[in-house]
């Protein structure tokens, strides 16, 4: 009877990396993700979730929900049962910025927070025959006259304005629905520069119709690594947003904790790096309670600049 106790328990020991034996899930989990299929987001929440399943034991899938500057994931999630099984992605537009400009259901207290992921990088890029040949030069410009800049929103519009906040320039933020929009708009020198993400700027930094001043986060690009940062030219500012996920308000502890878990084990497989690097992202693996710590931070940051840019509801 003992010999075969002992071969069932080595037997049970080979399921894992395993939460198979667990009374929970015991169904799918489903990622509301807040930008469409096939973007950086999306691609690289998947690489996240196809990890994640094979911890949990559970499909993980994936659906859309976009809209709202990334607002609508997380606005749907916290009118859901707080059971664990709906999460959605969240950064820093939908969490601590867009709750400034926009009239949403939500507020930062209405979610479970889950680990972050993901880090977006972003640049600052030229028309290929600007007379800017460095940010300092945009800098000195901007203090004499109106420089224009594309940007789908926030936060790359953000750091422009802590700039004029800090610098006395007059950066003028020219919005545009994606990112795509924006690099076009710079390309046809409808505006004096674009601030974006490497996946919608690079083919045209790589075919000579843009030019890349500066990485605006604070690690360099890999595919630009000759190419400084801001602050490696002297401007104290670090445009950043951290990607994660959030559930309702209300997941009962064990499950969160769970949940928390296996996302940031999932978050730290290499296979997720790769992804993230080739879509211009790089990991974050962000505890939950350190990534909530970052929304509520930002959320009290960037309320002066929002009002100061007359950006910020009434």
């Amino acid at each position: 009877m003992r010999r075969r106790q002992a071969i069932l328990a080595a037997g049970s020991a080979l399921l894992a990396p395993s939460l198979a034996h667990a009374a929970w899930p015991e169904r799918e989990v489903t990622i509301l993700v807040a930008y469409g299929a096939g973007g950086s987001t999306d691609v690289c929440t998947r690489a996240v979730a196809s990890e994640a399943e094979k911890i949990l034991g559970v499909p993980v899938q994936i659906v859309n929900r976009t809209g709202g500057q990334g607002t609508s994931a997380p606005a749907q999630v916290t009118t859901g049962r707080p059971d664990g099984y709906t999460l959605a992605t969240a950064g820093m537009a939908a969490l601590a910025i867009m709750p400034h400009v926009m009239d949403l259901s939500y507020t930062l207290d209405d979610f479970t927070y889950l680990p972050g992921y993901a880090r977006y990088l972003y640049g600052i890029a030229v028309p290929a025959d600007s007379p800017f040949q460095n940010v300092r030069q945009l800098i000195d410009a901007a203090k004499a006259r109106r420089i224009t800049f594309a940007a789908a929103g926030a936060p790359q519009n953000i750091g422009m304005f802590e700039l004029n906040a800090k610098l006395g320039t007059r950066f003028g933020f020219v919005p545009f629905p994606g990112g795509a929009e924006a690099v076009t708009a710079a390309i046809g020198k409808h505006v004096d520069f674009v601030v974006q993400n490497p996946p919608e700027m690079l083919p045209a930094l790589q075919s000579g119709r843009l030019r890349l001043l500066a990485s605006a986060s604070d690690v360099r690009w890999k595919e630009y690594p000759d190419t400084p940062t801001l602050r490696e030219e002297g401007v104290d500012l670090a445009v950043d947003s951290v990607l994660g996920l959030v559930g309702p308000k209300g997941i009962p502890a064990e499950r969160a904790e769970l949940l928390s878990r296996v996302f940031l084990e999932a978050a730290r497989k290499p296979i997720v790096a790769e992804t993230l690097n080739r879509f211009g992202m790089i990991p974050a693996p962000v505890p939950a309670p350190d990534f909530e710590r970052m929304q509520r931070t930002a959320f009290a940051e960037f309320g002066p600049h929002l009002r100061a840019a007359g950006l910020a509801k009434r």
